[in-house]
């Protein structure tokens, strides 16, 4: 067994992080795999900063508006990860959110807008600490405190949960 070193200044971050878990299991469409897969997730952010061998725990959501020729693809996510034996699947926890325009571009002024937009955080396993930004947790913090008012008229909703050997994906008509 490994541990994540967590500072007690980012509870908020780890909260938020099962929040979200509740506010999924409460969608409609899911199955009761789903749900205990969901459930299993949560239990392993809290038992942190404990970490066993052979993890892999993972949900988030994204939202997609537009379409495959001009479009955005907004999400958030949560993955705990660890295998010992396995120096691939090492990533500790990671918290983030993605911001990926449609089609993609190298335009500096987009990418400096995807930097802006895009929030990440990573504690390795081990004795390495995650030094966070208080602004940009509050800002994560805050966008998960109401997932659904991030949709807007006509965006789809997708949910993806992995947790050892089961995955979903359950998709969702436009809002």
């Amino acid at each position: 067994m490994t541990h994540i070193l967590l500072e007690p200044a980012q509870q908020g971050l780890l909260d938020a992080a099962i929040a979200l878990g509740d506010w999924m299991q409460d969608l409609p469409k899911l199955t009761e795999s789903d749900i205990a897969a969901i459930r299993a997730v949560q239990q392993k952010l809290r038992g942190l900063p404990e970490l066993s061998d052979g993890t892999l725990a993972m949900y988030g959501f994204s939202i997609e508006s537009g379409d495959e020729q001009s479009g955005l693809v907004r999400g958030w996510d949560v993955s705990l990860e660890y295998m010992a034996n396995d120096p691939e699947q090492q990533g500790g926890l990671e918290l983030f959110s993605s911001w990926l325009p449609i089609p993609e571009s190298s335009e500096a002024a987009i990418l400096a807008e995807k930097k802006a937009k895009e929030l990440y955080f990573h504690w390795p396993v081990g004795d390495v600490c995650c030094r966070t930004d208080t602004e940009k947790s509050e800002a994560w913090i805050q966008q998960l405190q109401h997932p659904e008012a991030l949709l807007n008229s006509g965006d789809r909703l997708r949910i993806e949960i992995v947790f050892q050997n089961y995955y979903s994906a359950v998709d969702f008509a436009p809002a």
